[in-house]
């Protein structure tokens, strides 16, 4: 053979020998984003993905603080779905005991579909001072209110009338008193409240604006122990909210049993002109019906002014038999957007508190529901959860709203945590039962 053509032989096969086979590319899996903006002295997460017929896992993943996760299902595509559970770890001071207990809080979202994110937020905006101030000018003080607050201390002629006050807020609020047997009340109002503490220092009853409006009445759909919060609002964009509910009650005292109550407004005496801080109203309640198998009524809305009564639902829930600890049911009584139910483990003397929610779509009718496998990393860290150890009973939610939102909008709604107002914009109602 010729050297010059042997020679390009070896050579065309050095060539190919180093030319490596390229792998087609993976093809798309189901995948799910999840953004942690908490740190884990707060609280931990983790994410687990399941197979909607048989509850198998088919995914897990830690997600550490203040980080981002892509997870992936192996051997699945991006037209698949799967429900996905997000597991969080934190603790709770048991009152009175200094003990703390761990709380697992499971929350199952059904039939997501792949490239759901998935942000973990807290949702509270409002900031606590402690406000304090002397009282002065005044003969007699018969009555005193701070909205959303607790009282520390209160003004009283043994202690030279100083008051302290533990206010949520959102950079406003303000204080209300009745003095010198007068039948009309007078306020004083704070517009840039900041700091964890603020000394008012001495407010004089004489500089105090009177309120001469009688104040609005709003009825409850029931007499019970009603929690309610009626905020003034100032600004949505930046919430900022101005406090129109009574004080909060010390934890443990006695809730008052009401069907109505009266909502002061902080105006002036000019009743052409009242110059209110905020335009429109948020209104939040919610109460527990106090007859055998009575339901818990919730509400969020956003008024012009205070409404004569709230709406009341025209859906219902109605109980159903499980089977075992793993299933949860509920009959769909009327047409509402979304349904949520959960099984729980607490009481008296556990040290391990478990609520699993589960959220899903409803319909007319039975919807029942059976726990996923809890994953291997989870169940070798706590049996109770792994046995599914829970309390008798289920707790079942239903969640309508006065927008056309659709059920996938409201789901969108609740795993972005983007807006804390949202529900109030769409106009929440929430009928809840326990079975």
């Amino acid at each position: 053979m010729n050297i010059r053509i042997l020679a390009t032989l070896l050579a065309f096969s050095a060539f190919f020998a180093c030319v490596k086979t390229v792998a087609p590319p993976a093809a798309p899996t189901f995948e799910v984003f999840v953004n942690n903006e908490f740190n884990e002295l707060n609280a931990r997460f983790a994410i687990f993905v399941s197979d909607q017929s048989n509850g198998e896992t088919r995914a897990f993943r830690w997600v550490a603080g203040e980080d981002s996760i892509h997870l992936e299902v192996p051997n699945s595509t991006q037209s698949d779905r799967f429900d996905c559970t997000v597991f969080k770890i934190s603790t709770l001071l048991a009152p009175g005991t200094g003990v703390r207990d761990t709380v697992l809080s499971l929350t199952t979202y059904t039939d997501l579909e792949s490239g759901t994110q998935i942000n973990l937020r807290n949702q509270v905006y409002q900031q606590v001072t402690s406000l304090s101030f002397n009282l002065a000018g005044m003969n007699t003080l018969d009555s005193i209110v701070v909205s959303d607050a607790f009282t520390i201390s209160r003004p009283q002629p043994g202690n030279n009338y100083a008051g302290e006050y533990f206010c949520y807020h959102s950079g406003k609020t303000w204080v209300r008193i009745l003095v010198n047997g007068d039948p009309f009340w007078r306020f004083v109002r704070f517009d840039n409240l900041s700091g964890p503490a603020v000394n008012a220092s001495t407010l004089d009853a004489n500089i105090f604006l009177s309120i001469l409006a009688p104040p609005l009445k709003l009825n409850f759909p029931f007499v019970t122990a009603w929690d309610y919060q009626v905020d003034g609002l100032v600004d949505t964009s930046k919430l900022q909210f101005f406090p129109l509910s009574a004080p909060l009650l010390a934890p443990g005292g006695t809730i008052p049993i009401i069907g109505t109550v009266n909502v002061f407004e902080p105006v002036n005496n000019d009743l052409f002109n009242p110059n209110r801080p905020y335009n429109g109203l948020r209104l939040q309640t919610h109460g527990t019906e106090p007859a055998v198998g009575g339901y818990t009524y919730i509400s969020d809305h956003f008024y012009s002014a205070i409404p004569a009564t709230l709406p009341v639902a025209a859906f219902d829930l109605e109980p159903t038999v499980l089977a075992d600890k793993r299933l949860i049911a509920v009959n769909c009584v009327g047409n509402f957007d979304l349904l949520t139910f959960s099984r729980s483990r607490s009481g008296y003397q556990v040290s391990l508190n478990i609520n699993w929610e589960v959220i899903t779509k409803p319909k007319n009718g039975i919807v029942d529901y059976r726990l996923p496998d809890v994953p291997t990393a989870l169940g070798s860290l706590y049996p109770p959860l792994k046995n599914y150890d829970f309390n008798v009973g289920v707790k079942a939610r239903a969640e309508s709203y006065e927008k056309n939102i659709s059920y996938q909008q409201i789901v969108w709604e609740k795993l972005n945590a983007g807006d804390v107002l949202w529900q109030a914009r769409a106009g929440y109602l929430g009928k809840e039962r326990s079975f």
